[in-house]
């Protein structure tokens, strides 16, 4: 198909300004978003050339738009180095142990087939603590851990015997994030989601999900097949009706 100069325009504009800034929306690019409304070949053009050429999605939540690069191989598809250096972790057990947090987060939030928002508005850091040290106690006793690691390519018991082996906290601590604990794991994860705007954390207690997340979930997470090996992964069952009891 043959796309006005004005359309690729608009198109690249819109990936330009997507690469500088996670959202692109009416309060920060309202001319913009104008400028696709009145084309709707703009999105044409990104399935077709820019999302192909590129390995990349648009995504699209109300009048909001993000870029997803999708999530199979790393989370948000950085490598494992860029996420540690991220995250200000050391190693790979502590890297995994760190998606395990955030597949968890996902199993919590997103645990209903009905639709892709959230289940519920908040989770406390105390209760996401405890699901992730119940999801973690399950996997080291499942006698078949070494074969669903092959089938997913996760390493698991690694990560699990890291974090049964933390406290929760470290006593007498001024910053919580800096320890080696539990909540230092927490509270570093959760500011890398919150630094890409996936979820508000508010006074260190309560974590909310963002818009941007419910996008990212409703183009991978909700995938059954996706969906199934994330919940088997975090809960040793696959027992989706069990994901954040």
């Amino acid at each position: 198909m043959n796309y006005k100069s004005s359309t690729v325009e608009t198109a690249l504009l819109l990936l330009r300004e997507l690469l500088k800034y996670p959202v692109v929306n009416k309060e920060n690019n309202s001319g913009l978003l104008m400028r696709i409304q009145q084309d709707p070949e703009v999105l044409g053009l990104w399935q077709e050339v820019l999302e192909p050429t590129f390995g990349v999605t648009l995504l699209k939540a109300g009048d909001q738009y993000y870029l997803s690069t999708g999530i199979e191989e790393s989370i948000f598809s950085y490598t494992n180095e860029e996420l540690r250096n991220e995250l200000g972790v050391g190693n790979n057990t502590e890297l995994y142990t760190c998606s395990f947090i955030v597949l968890t987060l996902l199993a919590v939030f997103f645990n209903s087939d009905d639709t892709t928002g959230p289940s519920r508005e908040f989770i406390t850091l105390t209760d996401l603590e405890r699901q992730i040290t119940q999801n973690f106690e399950a996997l080291a006793k499942r006698e078949d851990i070494e074969e669903l690691e092959n089938r997913s390519r996760v390493n698991l018991a690694e990560p699990a015997r890291f974090w049964l082996d933390l406290s929760v906290k470290k006593p007498g601590a001024v910053h919580d994030k800096r320890t080696i604990s539990r909540w230092g794991y927490l509270l570093k994860t959760l500011d890398f989601l919150e630094e890409h705007q996936l979820v508000r954390v508010i006074q260190e207690r309560q974590v909310f999900p963002q818009q941007r997340l419910s996008s990212q979930v409703a183009h991978y997470y909700n995938h059954r097949d996706h969906k199934n090996m994330i919940l088997e992964l975090i809960m040793g069952e696959g027992d989706e009706e069990d994901a954040a009891d």
